[in-house]
């Protein structure tokens, strides 16, 4: 219940090198919408991720959604995007226009 009361929003970054040997940042972000809070109270916390990857008006995303945005933007290569992704199985798929 105080978890669910007290978040603000939760931000991980990580770096990845890029295609002109410079590194640019990916990242989850959790923003504590009611529903978020909702699912934090019901325990629910496997489900949050798919919240995040439909919720992106809040400004949520996840580190595969970022990770694609780079490579669509011609920043990283599609062995980058998979080889620093944290479900290279889900970004695979991403990459191939599965999801």
């Amino acid at each position: 219940m105080a978890l669910s009361e007290i978040l603000v929003a939760v931000i991980a970054q990580l770096l990845c090198k890029t295609t002109d040997g410079k590194r640019a940042a990916f990242h989850d972000i959790l923003i504590n919408t009611d529903v978020i809070k909702e699912y934090i109270l019901k325990d629910q916390y496997e489900d949050i991720n798919q919240i995040m990857l439909k919720d992106t008006y809040e400004g949520m995303t996840t580190m595969n959604r970022s990770l694609y945005e780079l490579y669509q933007e011609g920043r990283i290569t599609e062995e980058i995007a998979i080889d620093q992704s944290p479900s290279p199985n889900e970004m695979a798929q991403m990459l191939r226009g599965r999801i």
